[in-house]
């Protein structure tokens, strides 16, 4: 994907776009899912996949969980 940068690691792809970050459950060929048979394809995708998000790039379908992000304050003892 243009302007995103993909982590690696052992256990997940994390997928970075600006300022968000997604943890890549799956990816899939756009291809294989029959997108036009169903008018919400969409959410019956996230519900099979447990995802949150579902990005499309280059003819691919990213089923992701978005990485919340929390604002928080350090405690000095």
């Amino acid at each position: 994907m243009r302007g995103s940068n993909l982590i690696e690691n052992p256990f997940s792809k994390i997928l970075k776009i600006q300022d968000r970050m997604f943890q890549v459950k799956r990816i899939l060929p756009e291809n294989s899912i029959k997108i036009n048979k169903y008018e919400n394809w969409a959410s019956l995708l996230k519900q099979y996949y447990y995802v949150d998000t579902i990005l499309r790039a280059n003819g691919e379908l990213w089923m992701c969980n978005e990485i919340q992000t929390i604002d928080y304050v350090k405690i000095e003892n």
